[in-house]
């Protein structure tokens, strides 16, 4: 087989593969939108793409909508939880250790060491070399009398934070796959920040996956003090501030109210005992018999008188899912304790017989049910407000359910910023873009076909050859096409002209110096190729860079850019002179166009 048919052959593969790439791509927009829906009369070759689970060429969030967010995680709350628990740890350890020792072990707050105070200067003994090998990452420092401090090593703290920063961002993915949003971006920015971009999401769904990411799950059980919380309550009657109203709701108990959480917990800053917080749950109220239309104005946010102490915690949930009641049909969240979580929720159940239990995601009441009986066995349940619509009470059952199974965030973030993107607004982008590269390749076609003649004519096709290969290789990697996406597709016929320019002028330099057509095209290009290479070389090495360090929207400009320069070699080099060898005459007298 000769050399033209083998590389003919290449080309022709390359072709057939691109075209088969973007066949999903092509289904995907016949509805006149990239959104991952095909048309229902997909028709046999569709079905095929389908069944081999070819995937079309996605959108990014500037170009469809979407939503983006941007996170801190407080990394030093991370470090002083870890503190706390190693606090109780310690303690609990050496009283096991030690039958009788009197020991207390606190955590001052914002410090890096916690403090033993023992009940007799001969308990530090305790404090072995066996007993420091469970807490390596902490020195001794013996202090005056019986009091030791435990320093936590610098390098523990550092690892502690980025494990906490490493965790939210798998925590949050896990979240935003529960969602359902195709081709999402959780990435770590910086050494404490978190980008999340939703690309393609319902506008109805953004305050849902707002809440959703935000929360730091952290599902603990209290008691509410049905004692006290009337008289609690009450002492307040009479020096309300405007908006505040002293209701009563569920069974007679009393319950300060107010349409904005943030007021309430202002309010009552401050005037809460230390042994005691303040629970919040809301109270929606509409305007419809459906529950379809929320009335703002009278909605509001109830209180609970709650015990400070937690009794039970959601790490001892073995298992969560969502049920439906069978009596009153209603959605509700059903739980499954581990053994331990199961002996320890049915003592308090048998022990608070009577009394309401608060069931707190944060410091959100979700549930605060009264245990009628003892409940053995370890599994419980969450039932949501009444006042809800029953579209409403699923979802929050959901999304309880993904924040249970995925686990806690490692500690609170807060939002930097937000961004709403409407489609609109990514429609007028696409448009704007395409618009661009249409101008750009229209002028870039006549001005090579006007300069350059047949030869121009081959770097037309060789630059839709090109376009070809982009598009395909970037639904075949799972790439998202983005405004950054899209400047470096356009680059890149820039550069793949360029190429092109830079052989041609070779060329004609060697048919000026009167040698054959032939010659001069063989010579054109191997003395074009290292000018070619080299700059193709040298913006692939920035595209590296920009793919290793940048982020988001930089690294697609750069996965664009890294595509666009190996495809600009192969059809500027490779496939124009193939075009050329197979059109070129033989003769030393013919002249070919250029």
């Amino acid at each position: 087989m000769s050399s033209l048919k083998l590389r003919w052959i290449v080309v022709v593969i390359a072709l057939i593969g691109a075209a088969y790439g973007l066949v999903p791509t092509v289904f995907d927009a016949m509805d006149g939108k990239l959104d991952g829906e095909f048309p229902a009369d997909q028709g046999p070759l569709a079905s095929l793409v389908m069944k081999y689970d070819l995937a079309p060429l996605t959108l990014g969030l500037d170009l469809q909508g979407g939503l983006l967010l941007q996170y801190h995680v407080l990394v030093d709350r991370a470090v002083q939880d870890k503190l706390d628990r190693t606090a109780r740890d310690v303690e609990t350890r050496l009283k096991d250790r030690n039958d009788g020792l009197d020991v207390t072990v606190t955590h001052p707050d914002d410090s890096d060491y916690l403090v033993l105070a023992f009940a007799d200067e001969s308990g530090k003994a305790a404090l072995d070399e066996e007993f420091m090998e469970f807490f390596q990452s902490y020195k001794k420092v013996d202090m005056a009398g019986s009091t030791v401090h435990l320093v936590v090593d610098e390098e523990y703290i550092t690892e502690t934070k980025d494990f906490a920063v490493q965790q939210a961002v798998e925590t949050i993915r896990q979240r935003v796959d529960a969602l359902g949003v195709a081709e999402p971006s959780i990435t770590r920015q910086g050494t404490s920040d978190i980008v999340v971009q939703l690309p393609g999401l319902k506008e109805t769904d953004v305050d849902r996956a707002r809440r959703l990411i935000g929360q730091t799950a952290q599902l603990q059980f209290r008691m509410v003090d049905d004692a006290g919380t009337n008289g609690f309550f009450e002492s307040f009657s009479g020096r309300l501030p405007q908006g505040f109203q002293l209701r009563i709701i569920d069974g007679g108990f009393r319950s300060v109210t107010h349409k904005d959480k943030e007021a309430l917990k202002a309010f009552f800053e401050g005037k809460v005992p230390d042994t005691h917080i303040i629970g919040y749950e809301h109270n929606p109220i509409y305007k419809d018999v459906e529950k379809t239309n929320l009335d703002e104005e009278r909605s509001y946010w109830k209180t609970y008188y709650v015990f400070k102490k937690v009794e039970l915690t959601g790490d001892s949930i073995q298992e969560a899912r969502t049920a439906i009641d069978q009596q009153f049909n209603k959605p509700y969240t059903a739980l499954n304790f581990d053994s331990t979580g199961a002996e320890l929720f049915g003592d308090l159940s048998a022990n608070n017989v009577g009394k309401r239990m608060a069931i707190m995601l944060d410091d959100i009441v979700k549930s605060a049910p009264v245990f009628n009986e003892p409940i053995r066995g370890g599994r419980a349940q969450i039932s949501f407000g009444s006042m809800q619509s029953q579209a409403e009470l699923l979802a929050e059952a959901e999304d309880l359910v993904i924040v249970l199974r995925h686990g806690a965030l490692p500690a609170p973030i807060e939002k930097q910023f937000e961004t709403v993107v409407g489609p609109s607004l990514g429609q007028d982008s696409i448009d704007r873009s395409v618009r661009a590269f249409m101008i750009g390749m229209i002028l870039v076609i006549l001005l090579m076909l006007i300069y350059y003649k047949a030869a121009g004519f081959y770097s037309c096709i060789a630059l839709t050859f090109n376009m070809l290969l982009i598009m395909a290789a970037l639904a075949a990697i799972g790439a998202t096409l983005t405004l950054p996406g899209i400047a470096g597709i356009i680059l890149t016929i820039g550069m793949a002209v360029d190429a092109n320019v830079i052989i041609y002028e070779r060329v004609r330099e060697e048919l000026g110096a009167g040698r054959g057509s032939r010659e001069s095209v063989s010579l054109g290009f191997e003395k074009a190729l290292s000018a070619v290479v080299d700059a193709n070389v040298t913006t692939g090495i920035a595209g590296l860079v920009l793919l290793q360090y940048g982020t988001g929207p930089i690294r697609g400009f750069a996965v664009t850019l890294l595509i666009g320069i190996v495809s600009t070699i192969f059809t500027a080099v490779f496939f124009t002179r193939l075009m050329f060898d197979t059109k070129t005459p033989a003769s030393t007298s013919d002249v070919i166009s250029i």
